[in-house]
């Protein structure tokens, strides 16, 4: 994870100071997270990258439109490892209850492949936000299933943590999350989560 917050940390110094870009009518931006995951029993643990570039509105019905590129390696305890390839695409609509408090839902469509087998799933996002500028405040419920008919796949995760709009074109976000079964309710991962977003 300190290797991660250094890449971050250099993604920002290394970026330009470009003049705001207009694509589609919004502004594109690329998102990078970095996340390590670790199995509750504590029999596995993860670390992957995702990549999620896309086009941001400040108007409209939909204020977020995104792909999303993930490459993921597993090691279990016994020091074995598997590798897995994600993608997807994402839609986020903002919402504003008062100056500094609103909120947003968020919805994927993805397909995961690991070691020679494959799942489609979707995801919804509900989540709250809260800016006490600098920081904006975060808390989320991703409601997480398989729409292929495959089973294990049924996850639901709780996810908090801080943000820092930096300036126009630089974002940093962090998270904790907590992920169940959504089946049998059993505490299955806990992760942290790092995201630089570039807005050009």
């Amino acid at each position: 994870m300190k290797s991660a917050l250094a890449i971050l940390l250099f993604c920002i110094a290394s970026m330009p100071a470009l003049a705001q870009t207009s694509l589609l009518g919004g502004q594109p931006q690329i998102v990078s997270e970095f996340e390590q995951e670790r199995a509750a029993d504590h029999s596995s643990r993860s670390n992957s990258i995702t990549l999620y570039p896309g086009i941001r509105w400040h108007d409209g019905w939909i204020n977020q439109a995104e792909f999303m590129l993930t490459r993921e390696r597993e090691a279990e305890s016994d020091g074995t490892h598997t590798y897995a390839n994600d993608f997807g695409f994402r839609l986020r609509k903002n919402v504003h209850f008062t100056e500094d408090f609103g909120g947003f839902v968020r919805g994927l469509i993805g397909r995961k492949s690991q070691s020679g087998s494959a799942f489609s799933y979707a995801y919804m996002e509900a989540a709250l936000t809260y800016d006490t500028e600098p920081v904006e405040w975060y808390a989320g419920f991703r409601f997480i299933r398989a729409i292929d008919g495959s089973s294990g796949h049924d996850v639901n995760r709780l996810r908090l943590g801080p943000g820092w709009d930096i300036n126009e074109h630089h974002e940093v976000e962090m998270r904790w999350a907590r992920g169940w079964d959504a089946v049998t309710k059993a505490h299955l991962s806990d992760s942290v989560e790092i995201e630089y977003t570039y807005k050009f």
